[in-house]
């Protein structure tokens, strides 16, 4: 009998590879980023994945978004409720840090028309881990020429080599900066986040080298 972290170790290497496929070629940066970029770092599972984080830099928003377009997914701005965009040069792309993309198909996110708005929609979550890929969160970050800027005020930087870490070639965002981030009150607290958390920091911590906790340590 196959084990459940089998399962989920299978699950996981296929939503990566078939996101790789998509963003391979896409001729601007990206990585894996939250909960699938810790698993990528240990090369272990340990908790399901409520979606499936992508990030891209500021200056490419508008190329992510026309790669989706193309491929058939439908794209929403993410914020208190969802607006859909059909062309990347809709000013709504350039609004929030937070894009999400899903195909038609989707089981995993359902999105509702709210009754008397035009385009915009409340969401449900229909399983509690993503199994297909058929959903992304792209998140938006920020850099200079050479650091990965974090924080409110972009205070807190990170060598983009250091900050960006390959596996067999697909990319993914360094683990102490994905812990930094999961800090955040508002991960803490939300309620699909604030159990997954501490296990997250539980499991990462000891495989951090010497550099790298001494800089999660001074960011927090």
């Amino acid at each position: 009998m196959i084990s459940n972290f089998k399962i989920r170790m299978m699950k996981m290497n296929k939503i990566i590879l078939e996101a790789n496929e998509l963003f391979k070629s896409c001729g601007f940066p990206y990585y894996f980023c939250g909960g699938f970029a810790l698993e990528m770092f240990v090369n272990q599972s340990w908790r399901l994945h409520s979606d499936l984080d992508i990030s891209i830099f500021e200056e490419n928003r508008k190329d992510a978004v026309a790669l989706l377009l193309e491929n058939g997914w439908h794209v929403y701005q993410r914020g208190q409720y969802q607006k859909q965009i059909f062309d990347a040069s809709d000013p709504l792309v350039l609004e929030y840090r937070n894009i999400w993309a899903l195909k038609p198909e989707s089981r995993h996110i359902a999105l509702k028309p709210i009754e008397g708005e035009e385009n915009l929609y409340d969401y449900e979550q229909l399983e509690e881990g993503q199994k297909e890929f058929t959903f992304i969160e792209m998140v938006v970050d920020v850099k200079d020429k050479q650091h990965f800027l974090l924080g409110k005020e972009r205070k807190v930087k990170r060598c983009l080599d250091k900050a960006i870490l390959f596996k067999d070639g697909v990319p993914y965002m360094a683990p102490e900066l994905v812990l930094f981030l999961k800090s955040h009150p508002s991960y803490l607290t939300h309620e699909f986040h604030h159990h997954k958390t501490p296990s997250d920091f539980e499991m990462i911590i000891p495989a951090l080298g010497d550099e790298s906790r001494a800089w999660l340590i001074r960011a927090l």
